[in-house]
């Protein structure tokens, strides 16, 4: 069945609109999911610079990954986190960036208003919550791995997941 524009949300409108090589689509996109994405690779580079090189990074490989992309099989930004994920283990374990860091820079960056709002989202979520996010988008840890680390079934945890990233969006919105 096809799907007109008008059943389409915005995000799935401004994917769809990127999939025809919209570059004011993925400008818009950054806009909403930016903050997010910065926060986790800020969380696993540790270093500002690095995490808004990465950032960049990722967000070119969405461009250029964006017809791999497939709704039907997960949500625009659990796919964009992953992708993030992977650019900046990559960076941290290649060193790859390293010379932008300055040898007076902290390990934590000056959060502005949007990050805090997504940093007290965070300590708003169930231990639960915290604990799969972290395993998973921190450490790495495969759906299995984390499930078995916390002790509950493959679909508890991906139920478990889904309920962070809705209590983080409303806590965003707010």
């Amino acid at each position: 069945m096809i799907r007109g524009h008008l059943q389409e949300s915005p995000e799935q409108q401004l994917i769809s609109a990127l999939k025809q090589g919209d570059q004011s689509a993925l400008g818009q996109l950054y806009t909403t999911h930016a903050p997010v994405l910065l926060g986790v690779i800020t969380k696993i580079v540790q270093h500002a610079s690095i995490a808004e090189v990465v950032l960049q990074e990722t967000f070119v490989a969405i461009w250029s990954r964006i017809s791999l992309y497939d709704a039907s099989k997960t949500r625009f930004l659990t796919w964009g986190l992953a992708i993030a994920r992977g650019i900046a283990i990559e960076a941290l374990n290649t060193g790859k960036h390293g010379h932008l860091v300055q040898p007076a820079e902290s390990t934590t960056f000056v959060l502005n208003k949007q990050n805090k709002k997504l940093q007290e989202a965070f300590c708003l979520l169930e231990p639960q919550e915290k604990a799969a996010l972290e395993l998973i988008y921190l450490k790495g840890y495969s759906c299995q791995q984390a499930a078995d680390a916390l002790g509950i079934a493959q679909e508890a945890l991906t139920s478990c997941l889904k309920m962070a990233f809705k209590h983080i969006g409303a806590q965003k919105a707010a």
